[in-house]
């Protein structure tokens, strides 16, 4: 008995020699569109100066978008910040002189405020603590001595 592969075989023989008349025919048609192409193609000062086409470049440049993007997002938010930076100053001179407090005032205002935000973080255990001893002695001691 022959095997289903041997069958089929024998069967589209015929076809072979048509196969390979088309195979060549769209491999010469291949080669000479890329010949046509690269005749037709002209150079410009990218491709005459650095020694590679348009796509390359292309690719090159697509590939950075992102990079490229962030970096101009970067300069953009530099260049806001420093058109800021000059009006700040115009906003603080227009404040008048009467109505900022003396610096007594601001350095009490201050050490106030500090007080209470101390009152505020510190745990209620901490204040009641007594401070520690300069020489701590350990209890063994005490009792030898007390004896």
């Amino acid at each position: 008995m022959k095997a289903p592969r041997e069958i089929l075989l024998r069967q589209h023989q015929t076809a072979e020699p048509k196969l390979d008349a088309i195979r060549r025919t769209v491999v010469a048609e291949q080669l000479d569109n890329k010949a046509t192409k690269e005749q037709g193609r002209k150079l410009n000062f990218v491709s005459w100066f650095f020694g590679c086409s348009n796509t390359a470049w292309r690719e090159f440049i697509f590939s950075l978008r992102w990079h490229l993007a962030g970096m101009g997002a970067a300069w953009l938010l530099i260049i806001l910040l420093n058109l800021n930076v000059g009006h700040s100053v115009a906003l603080a001179s227009a404040v008048p002189a009467a109505k900022i407090p003396p610096p007594q005032i601001i350095l009490a205002s201050l050490r106030e405020n500090r007080r209470e935000l101390l009152q505020v973080i510190q745990p209620v255990e901490s204040r009641e603590v007594r401070p520690p001893k300069l020489f701590p002695r350990s209890e063994r001691q005490n009792e030898i001595l007390t004896a």
